[in-house]
């Protein structure tokens, strides 16, 4: 996957229509999504943020095409057997160039993503079936809640009808 991702980075060119993009915030555009895979660009705006969160026991690939991203991993300390806590600890980061790539797996494997005050980026995420549900995190209240995936824009006509 890293090989593909890496093959696909070098051959991107933002042309035709425009992503859709959010002041100070996040989108997520479908480029493509099956029963098997899903296929997301994000546009981020300067100094946008997501939560801690993990991926709803899906694989995550990440590959930044445009910009810096700054990736915080975390991983859960505790056997999520108590609904709505979670303990989790930062365990390091690092800053994603064009061409840098993060991958996830599994439900203990989190991170918050960041792009830089000064400008923004844009990600290529493909993920090992539709990311519908997942969880996201607060450190310093120990709780996690489920979230619900959405998007922004659809791209193609091989994307699901628009899922907000």
């Amino acid at each position: 996957m890293a090989r593909l991702l890496s093959q696909a980075a070098e051959r991107w060119e933002e042309n035709g229509r425009p992503l859709v993009s959010s002041r100070g915030a996040y989108t997520r555009s479908c480029a493509y999504a099956d029963d098997d895979f899903e296929l997301l660009l994000l546009n981020w705006d300067a100094a946008a943020t997501s939560a801690i969160h993990d991926h709803g026991d899906q694989h995550c690939w990440m590959l930044v095409l445009r910009g810096i991203l700054h990736v915080e991993d975390y991983v859960r300390l505790d056997a999520a057997d108590v609904p709505g806590y979670a303990d989790v600890e930062a365990t390091g980061s690092r800053l994603l160039a064009p061409g840098g790539l993060d991958a996830r797996s599994g439900r203990f494997d989190l991170h918050r993503v960041c792009a830089p005050r000064s400008s923004g980026a844009v990600s290529l995420h493909v993920y090992s079936g539709r990311l519908s549900n997942y969880l996201i995190y607060d450190p310093s209240t120990r709780r996690c809640e489920r979230a619900s995936s959405s998007y922004d824009d659809v791209l193609s006509p091989y994307a699901p009808a628009h899922r907000t």
